[in-house]
């Protein structure tokens, strides 16, 4: 493992070192996905169990986060830095400072449930980077700040185009979550994690009052990046938090 983790993490710092080289950052991004993916399955899954802890979810996250940002194609420079540097972030915790896992046994239905909320938290977390580019990218607009030939009010459009895609998948699979919770976790509200439906449901109201405001009134810019990262930080707030105050202060 001290190989595949020494690996990874080398391939990441290639497609950060070739950053403004896109085919050939993309080249090493996908490579270190891959270690990645094999890294992420030995330290969640076994035969008959699988074991979730902060630092678990973390690295599920980031691993899901590398590949929506390359199936999406996004040229971002600065959301594909941020995806490196998380993994590595993420990789040196994992691999320096180890916490141990509570197993459980593969049940269909709890899988379910864990699997939909990932993919939500994966969606929305991306764009919540992309959003964070985008704030940037209007600001150094408005300042006739032009770095590189991708910002034009083209690029900005397509990108926010594919934020609100993004926004609605991830939306999509945050209400199954949410619904498979109440139908197949048993105490679902108990078990000192109610504040963390508390925050789900409050994101999940965010988000949902701004793909409203998409589609009835045209919502973009300010308003639309500023309602997101406030929705992904109550979001995040609940997922990572609650696995965190478990891990280290319970």
């Amino acid at each position: 493992m001290t190989y595949l983790f020494a690996i990874t993490g080398l391939l990441h710092l290639l497609a950060l070192a070739n950053i403004k080289k896109y085919q050939v950052s993309v080249a090493f991004f996908i490579l270190a996905s891959l270690c990645q993916t094999v890294i992420t399955s030995q330290v969640l899954l076994s035969e008959s169990e699988w074991s979730f802890n902060a630092q678990n979810a973390c690295l599920v996250v980031s691993w899901l986060s590398n590949i929506i940002v390359l199936l999406a194609q996004f040229r971002l420079v600065w959301v594909r830095v941020m995806v490196h540097v998380i993994a590595l972030v993420i990789l040196t915790w994992i691999y320096f400072w180890p916490h141990p896992s509570i197993s459980k046994p593969y049940v269909w239905a709890i899988d379910m449930h864990i699997l939909l909320s990932i993919l939500a938290y994966s969606l929305l977390f991306v764009s919540s980077l992309i959003s964070i580019n985008l704030g940037w990218q209007i600001k150094q607009m408005k300042k006739n700040v032009f770095d590189t030939q991708s910002m034009t009010i083209n690029s900005l459009l397509k990108n926010e185009e594919k934020l609100f895609k993004l926004i609605f998948l991830g939306w999509l699979f945050l209400s199954c979550a949410l619904l498979t919770g109440v139908m197949f976790v048993q105490g679902f509200l108990a078990d000192g994690m109610g504040h963390k439906i508390i925050f789900s449901l409050v994101a999940w109201v965010l988000f949902a009052v701004l793909i409203v405001g998409r589609i009835t009134k045209g919502w973009r810019g300010k308003k639309a990046i500023k309602l997101n990262l406030i929705a992904m930080s109550l979001l995040m707030l609940g997922f990572v938090g609650s696995y965190l105050v478990l891990d280290y202060l319970v």
